[in-house]
């Protein structure tokens, strides 16, 4: 299955470089679109994902689910800009509980409002469902400061509105917290309309509270560089000074790393060679912000941690069809692979650990082969909807929805949550000192836990 490939502020970034002239008459992003249209776009919308959409109802009924689809429709009442269609538009599929589905804006009106529209001026992470500065050119005392409040309104509230637009699988958090930071200007300023400053309170780390006044301002004045980037290696193998092994695992894809010159199974190989040879006892396997990838290599990763057969998927069905063993091999029995390690394991995982690095966390648990650290797991624990997927742009709005088309549920036992990732055994969060000072405090704390275990 391919990756989601949203990158972490990283799409404010890129619209930045890519803006395009727009003549002083035009705003596409301000243009009002007429209300019959914006209709029809949405029926084509409801009617498509009604149709080849594998799991519309897998964690919410389909009464619900109409009932959603025939409310927005309801709301289009007048006519709207494409950012609040666009909105509208992300209610209704992050309704449904898939995060492989989404929509997006036309690149034209997407840069149109990059460059032209006043929103609010910091630039914020997501952490534990609260809200930090991760910088502010107007105000740099406001870095690193907990936002309670905008403009009277408690970010508390704030983010529980404004997660309801944010599509993940079922009703993970975590994962909500990660994608936040690309969409909360436009969402906010969609949702609360525009401001020409916006009264604040933050928390310093100290417990300080302070208030600040900052003014609107377009994306290109405020924006910072990015405190994260893609790496050199998406795959490394290293030691601690008591023996552990940590293996980084930061992708799946093999798209990704045929552009970085490595491969899963050859590195999997000698890495497990290697572990065997230095007769290593412990293994942390770190797949923070691994967003999937190709289907088998979570389970080729899971053959190396096991002395058993298992199963993978449970089954794979699109809409209309179920597959076979015959039509994809990772539906029948696996087998473990003859230098496959038999120590402790330990899962080091976050909100963004997601789609397939999601389903190699999820037959881990079920088999109970590894202690998990971190945060919740961003994909579901009873598998998602990817591989194959439709691009379909509404015609008049231009915005464009992403539908998954395979049905993926995996072979797994009863877990406590129907609509949950993976939880961790021992919870460890990301600070925003961290993110700043680019310190890996998750990495420094599953590695102590180790090493007393």
């Amino acid at each position: 299955m391919l990756p989601n490939t949203h990158r972490l502020i990283g799409l404010l970034l890129i619209c930045l470089v890519q803006l395009t002239a727009v003549a002083q008459t035009e705003s596409p992003s301000l243009k009002k679109i007429a209300p019959e249209a914006l209709r029809s776009d949405f029926m084509v919308l409801r009617d498509t994902m009604q149709k080849i959409h594998p799991a519309l109802y897998r964690y919410n009924s389909k009464k619900t689910i109409d009932h959603i689809f025939d409310s927005c429709y309801a709301g289009i009442a007048d006519s709207m800009t494409a950012t609040s269609f666009y909105a509208l538009t992300l209610f209704t599929v992050a309704a449904i509980g898939d995060g492989h589905a989404n929509c997006k804006l036309s690149r034209n009106v997407l840069n149109d409002f990059m460059g032209t529209t006043k929103v609010f001026p910091a630039m914020l992470m997501f952490i534990h469902n609260r809200a930090f500065i991760f910088c502010c050119k107007q105000n740099d005392s406001l870095t690193g400061t907990e936002l309670l409040s905008i403009n009277g309104q408690p970010m508390s509230k704030i983010l529980q509105r404004l997660f309801t637009y944010i599509t993940t699988d079922g009703r993970i958090q975590s994962r909500k917290n990660w994608e936040m930071p690309e969409n909360f200007q436009m969402l906010y300023h969609v949702l609360y309309g525009a401001q020409n400053s916006y009264a604040i309170t933050c928390k310093t780390k100290t417990g300080e509270t302070k208030k600040a006044i900052v003014q609107a301002d377009t994306i290109k004045n405020f924006v910072c560089k990015s405190p994260f980037t893609r790496p050199v290696k998406y795959l490394q193998l290293s030691y601690t000074a008591d023996n552990t092994a940590v293996l980084t695992l930061q992708t799946f894809f093999d798209g990704f790393l045929e552009q970085t010159g490595e491969n899963f199974k050859k590195f999997l190989d000698s890495s497990f060679n290697d572990i065997k040879n230095k007769r290593i006892e412990k293994l942390l396997i770190d797949v923070r912000s691994n967003q999937g990838g190709n289907d088998n290599n979570g389970a080729l990763l899971y053959s190396y941690l096991t002395d058993k057969p298992f199963r993978y998927y449970a089954s794979l069905e699109t809409a209309t069809e179920k597959f076979t063993e015959n039509g994809h091999s990772l539906l029948g029995l696996q087998q473990p692979n003859q230098n496959s390690f038999s120590g402790k394991v330990y899962i080091l995982m976050n909100g963004r650990s997601f789609s397939g690095a999601a389903e190699f966390a999820s037959i881990v648990k079920t088999n109970g082969r590894g202690i998990f650290i971190g945060e919740e797991c961003g994909g579901g624990y009873y598998g998602n909807s990817s591989g194959d997927e439709a691009m379909v742009t509404l015609p008049n709005s231009q915005v464009t929805a992403r539908i998954p088309l395979i049905k993926y549920t995996m072979a797994v036992k009863k877990d406590n949550y129907a609509d949950r990732g993976v939880i961790p055994d021992y919870s460890i969060y990301t600070s925003i000192e961290d993110i700043i000072e680019h310190r890996d405090s998750q990495l420094a704390y599953a590695l102590k836990l180790i090493a007393s275990n």
